[in-house]
């Protein structure tokens, strides 16, 4: 078996030396010099992204040194897509949940919603995956995965000292349930994945259309509320046997929890305050800018959430957040999008955009139906192996090039491709949930492919049908025709 470390460096080297290539080879019909040498980028970018030859958040810097050294984009446009009004609402939404975790407030939110699950294995799992899948909402979904995972791990400690409950029939669903149902939660709303906001800030940057916090929620949360009960339903009676039968096991797990935690603290009431404020102003924001001739937008309100944190004080010489709260959010993932944002960029303005789509051509006459599934089922199996955000950041303008060509709204591919992106089931590399629930040590990979081949087949058709059923009914979109949106850019 080929070592991750011998694969890396197998992609360091091979990346680098097909970057050159581009330098040695003619630049193809139809395509300049520009437009060849971010096809090399691009590559590189891919292959290190895929290989890991370095951390993903690093490639996502390259576009800061190459784009300028080769002379393709001035580096004040380049540098501006890291400061994007989207990569600022992620920012916003990354202090918010660090400051959710340091006051304990994620963990009595949790206990909360498992008090109302019931106490057989299977209600127990649905509690779980509900649980889960809200908190993955507005906190990361690793970050959800982790919190979630040791209040699982004493109930299937619990469970262990019931002789009548076979053990890999409950704890083995019941982990892969948090990991899937924490990347299906973050598809609901616009900062729930990286990868949401990555489709955003392209669309925004490239062809100035704008998808609101209220306007990804009408698309996700639809496909996260009829994925988690399916998710639910394969994995407690198709693919393994949960039993029904009910325990005290939970019962016992929570008011133990529930006892050592004790009363709310002042600070995380003022958390939980600031977090129904600014959930409520991204929810209302149309509306208040209507009615009181306001300009907010989803980016201010996250950054006044996350300023609220600092100013609010909490007893004593204490705030509900902290620098060193703050400064412990994810900073990697901010590059990683701003190198999506800017890579995206470059492969529009050098024209290899529409070189690319050219080749759409030779998709004429195959259903359009047809393609969008097989796109959604391409982007899941490229997940299985890489970070769905640097999938998202390759393919996404592709798709818009390819859709253009064929003279459809864009929408009807890169929607259903970049949710998808988070249900990747299959294997623990896929995501960061699959990774840590693996990481207990009570789950093998031969039962997290057992259970992800089969959902990953499921969220192919799930996902394209329900996004592209929002789009024609509620948004009333022409999907079978170039929008204005891109005929304009």
């Amino acid at each position: 078996m080929i070592k991750k470390n011998n694969i890396s460096l197998i992609g360091l080297i091979s990346g680098v030396i097909i970057f050159i290539s581009f330098f040695i080879f003619p630049t193809p019909d139809g395509l300049n010099k520009i437009g060849w040498l971010t096809a090399g980028v691009t590559v590189l970018m891919t292959i290190w992204w895929i290989s890991e030859a370095v951390p993903i958040y690093a490639t996502g810097l390259i576009p800061l040194i190459l784009f300028p050294l080769l002379g393709l984009i001035d580096l004040k446009i380049i540098a501006s897509s890291y400061a994007h009004p989207l990569v600022l609402l992620f920012l916003g939404g990354f202090i918010i949940a660090s400051a959710m975790e340091s006051s304990g407030l994620h963990k009595r939110i949790a206990l909360k919603i498992l008090s109302f699950s019931g106490t057989s294995p299977r209600k127990i799992i649905a509690g779980f995956m509900v649980t889960t899948a809200l908190l993955s909402m507005w906190v990361s979904n690793t970050a959800s995965t982790i919190m979630m995972l040791p209040i699982a791990t004493s109930v299937i400690a619990f469970f262990s000292s019931q002789k009548n409950i076979n053990q890999n029939s409950f704890a083995i669903p019941l982990l892969l349930s948090i990991a899937y149902s924490a990347s299906i939660g973050g598809t609901a709303t616009l900062i729930g994945t990286p990868t949401n906001i990555m489709l955003a800030s392209i669309l925004s940057d490239t062809y100035d259309f704008q998808i609101s916090f209220l306007d990804w929620f009408i698309i996700g949360f639809p496909v996260a509320l009829i994925l988690i009960p399916i998710v639910w339903f394969f994995l407690s009676k198709i693919i393994f046997s949960v039993s029904s039968k009910n325990s005290y096991a939970l019962e016992k797990t929570l008011s133990v929890m529930k006892k050592n935690m004790g009363k709310a603290s002042l600070k995380e009431k003022v958390v939980a305050y600031v977090f129904i404020f600014t959930g409520s102003l991204w929810i209302l924001r149309k509306n208040l800018n209507e009615s009181f001739n306001l300009s907010l937008n989803d980016t201010s309100i996250g950054i006044l959430g996350a300023l609220l944190l600092f100013i609010i004080p909490c007893g004593s010489n204490q705030r509900a957040c902290n620098w060193e709260t703050a400064n412990k959010i994810p900073w990697g993932v901010l590059f990683l999008v701003g190198g999506g944002i800017a890579l995206s960029k470059a492969i529009k303005s050098s024209g290899l955009a529409d070189w690319i789509g050219t080749f759409s051509n030779y998709l004429y006459g195959l259903d359009i139906y047809l393609l969008i599934l097989i796109s959604v089922a391409l982007i899941i199996l490229l997940t299985e192996l890489n970070s769905n955000t640097a999938t998202v950041a390759t393919f996404t303008p592709i798709l818009i090039i390819f859709a253009v060509g064929l003279e459809v709204n864009p929408l009807i591919f890169v929607i259903p491709t970049t949710i998808a992106a988070s249900c990747a089931f299959m294997l623990p590399i896929a995501t960061p949930p699959n990774a840590v629930v693996f990481g207990s040590g009570k789950v093998n990979i031969d039962d997290m492919i057992k259970a992800g081949l089969v959902l990953n087949l499921v969220a192919v058709f799930v996902v394209t049908f329900v996004t592209l059923l929002i789009l024609n009914m509620i948004f009333n979109y022409d999907l079978m025709s170039l929008p204005e949106w891109v005929i304009k850019n």
